[in-house]
């Protein structure tokens, strides 16, 4: 142990052994040096840490205490040294993420398991949430980096990319809908069974304002919070979903189609890749930074120009550096 002191590693190995003379042939120094370092440590502090027994040491109550905290001590050192190892190497490391629900059913776990092959022992601690969820947890310094739909405030955050997402219908591969694909109504959608948001996420504010625009009510036959639920029930044949194109990509790409709606009156929102405007990152954090944001280029690249699959996203847009006005 490089940073503990010189009593800490002998009291540690004191307890250890239970006797000094044991402790000395450990450490290979003269007994009287190590009773030298305890018999120090008890005067500063005024009260015994060891009572003397025919049988050796024994802790008192306060020796005790400083056994847990040079315990706990070391543990530190130790998560210290692997720290700066991690620094050291390139390699390793925590990187802690808040997401959009879309995005952390399938864009996230394909990015996590690609990343986990590349950078052996970096850890990943992901929290879902809503947008201002999500804001805040970046905003805090609770998360280093942020992926989501439009909160209601960029203060304090500054954004790195954006992807504008288009509102359409996720259907099964073989729906009806696909023949229209590239002149889809919202009107064409209304004779079928409908998967929808539910009222508690945003996007169900959206799809009520798409709802609001035609004349028959449509027929909601499953609701839920959770995208990748909604995208299953699709694959179920359970009906069609509407949602943004980038919360369908990455896992259905052989049992569902994507196909965005042609009379759109609404801007389309855009996913934000986000960290704290203040907050710098650590160098191995700013690397997976940079991996996200390329990442979400390639989703870019990789888009058809009107039906999108999931696994395509429409492109990207870099803001390297730029912070977000208030």
């Amino acid at each position: 142990m490089v940073l503990l002191s010189k009593f800490s590693r002998y009291f540690q190995e004191i307890v250890a052994c239970g006797s000094i003379r044991k402790a000395a042939d450990v450490l290979n120094i003269a007994a009287s040096a190590v009773d030298r370092q305890v018999l120090n440590a008890e005067e500063k502090l005024g009260i015994r840490l060891f009572d003397r027994t025919p049988g050796g040491l024994r802790l008192t109550a306060a020796g005790e205490a400083v056994s847990h905290q040079i315990a706990r001590w070391a543990r530190d050192e130790i998560t210290l040294h692997s720290h700066l190892e991690e620094l050291r190497s390139g390699t390793g490391g925590e990187i802690r993420l808040a997401v959009a629900d879309g995005p952390a059913a399938s864009f996230i776990p394909t990015f996590v398991e690609r990343l986990s092959a590349e950078r052996p022992g970096l850890r990943f601690g992901v929290v879902v949430g809503s947008a201002d969820i999500v804001a805040a947890l970046v905003r805090s310094g609770k998360a280093d980096i942020g992926l989501t739909f439009d909160p209601s405030s960029f203060a304090g955050l500054r954004i790195e990319s954006q992807a504008a997402s288009r509102l359409g219908v996720l259907v099964p591969a073989d729906h009806p809908l696909t023949r229209k694909k590239g002149t889809l109504h919202l009107a064409d959608c209304a004779n079928f069974p409908v998967i929808a948001p539910d009222g508690s996420t945003a996007l169900a504010q959206m799809v009520e304002r798409l709802f609001a625009d035609v004349p028959r009510p449509f027929n909601v036959v499953f609701t839920s919070n959770n995208v990748a639920l909604l995208c299953d029930m699709v694959k179920r044949r359970m009906g069609i979903a509407f949602m943004r194109d980038l919360d369908a990509f990455g896992h259905y790409t052989e049992q569902a189609v994507f196909l965005p709606l042609c009379d759109i009156r609404m801007p389309p929102q855009r996913l934000s890749l986000i960290v704290a405007a203040q907050q710098p990152l650590a160098p191995g954090q700013a690397a997976i930074l940079a991996d996200i944001a390329a990442a979400l280029d390639e989703l870019g690249a990789s888009r058809g120009p009107a039906e999108t699959r999931p696994g395509s996203a429409p492109a990207a847009r870099r803001g390297r550096g730029r912070a977000a006005k208030a």
